[in-house]
């Protein structure tokens, strides 16, 4: 290997810049290609903003018990890690607010619904609390997660994409007609009338990762699970303190500085089943906002293993950190820091093999 290798990097969302910044950490010389005109544009564009290491369990899983649990420890044991390598960060862009409430919380229909979750968290060996507040749950049973935090995923990516630029990555935009071809020595990047050559190629393009291998002729088990999210300008009204997830639609309400969202849901064709809810959930501050700023959709990168894929391909100098599902922002900064370990140190971490 050289002493300064060329990387190309295929996404410039939450898990391109993060792979980016530790590659550059280690004296790599980087290259983004996104195809969207700046980045976190993606998926990671209007996300929840939780980094929550509690929700590590995949949302469906079809495998067994013992798969199923093997992805949840691999996944958690990097949320933790990536939590901390995110507070970091965020310290350093400027971007850490510390929190009165700095956790979140977790709603269910019934007391005993909230117990019977909690146990289930604690066989984990994840610590909540019950809390019903009429101001922090509005009134409702929840869980109370201490532990995570929460903050502006898209703003946290401008800020890193700025930082890595003055770094000296190279960044290329609207490139939504690049195109990878393969040869013996591994795979190249085609756009417009330029061949792109690099040490390691690395797919960080979250849902669009299974179709660009696919061109490859690599099959990545990955769904892509769409979800919503609409912004409202802040009401002048008093406001839960930390973010409220909803155990039953997989959606969630997050107060901002400026703006409160809502977001998530999954299997939904509209954004109406995600408002609908929340004005069961919330109504007196539904009652209370001025039309939407902002509705958007996007999808999410399901791996069909329960956890991310993280690691080689085979085809030589082809890597691989996507699938990350609702887990994008949480797990950004560890899964960036472990594939620059995979590429540049040779480590191995089959938790993450990925599966084509």
């Amino acid at each position: 290997m050289n002493a300064s290798p060329h990387i190309l990097i295929i996404g410039a969302g939450l898990i391109g810049l993060s792979t980016a910044d530790h590659l550059l950490r280690r004296g790599a010389a980087v290259t983004l290609i996104e195809m969207r005109s700046g980045p976190g544009k993606g998926t990671s564009y209007s996300n929840s903003a939780m980094i929550h290491p509690s929700q590590a369990r995949p949302w469906f899983f079809n495998g067994t018990q013992l798969q199923a649990n093997a992805a949840f420890y691999a996944t958690y044991d990097l949320a933790e890690k990536s939590k901390h390598i995110l507070e970091d960060r965020l310290k350093a862009l400027g971007l850490f607010k510390k929190r009165d409430i700095p956790g979140c919380y977790k709603l269910y229909s019934t007391m005993e619904a909230a117990r019977h979750a909690q146990e289930k968290y604690s066989n984990d060996g994840i610590m909540s609390r019950v809390v019903m507040d009429v101001k922090a749950t509005l009134g409702h049973v929840a869980l109370y997660f201490e532990n995570d935090m929460w903050g502006n995923a898209y703003k946290y990516c401008e800020a890193l994409a700025r930082d890595l630029y003055v770094r000296g990555a190279t960044f290329i935009y609207d490139a939504n007609m690049a195109r990878m071809r393969r040869n013996d020595e591994g795979v190249t990047l085609a756009l417009d009338e330029h061949i792109f050559k690099a040490d390691h190629v690395v797919v960080c393009a979250g849902p669009q990762s299974g179709d660009i291998l696919a061109t490859l002729g690599l099959n990545l088990f990955i769904d892509k699970l769409r979800g919503f999210s609409v912004n409202f300008e802040r009401p002048s009204i008093d406001l839960p303190p930390a973010p409220l997830m909803d155990a039953r639609s997989h959606s969630a309400m997050t107060i901002f500085d400026d703006h409160i969202r809502f977001s998530g849901t999954v299997g939904e064709e509209s954004v109406r089943p995600l408002l609908k809810r929340w004005y069961e959930l919330a109504p007196d501050i539904m009652a209370g906002l001025k039309p939407a700023t902002e509705i958007w959709s996007g999808l999410r990168p399901m791996s069909k293993a329960g956890r991310p894929y993280i690691g080689p391909t085979d085809i030589p100098n082809l890597w691989v950190n996507t699938g990350h599902g609702h887990m994008g922002w949480t797990l950004s900064a560890g899964s960036g820091d472990l594939l620059a370990r995979m590429i540049l140190d040779g480590e191995v971490d089959e938790r993450f093999a990925v599966v084509t």
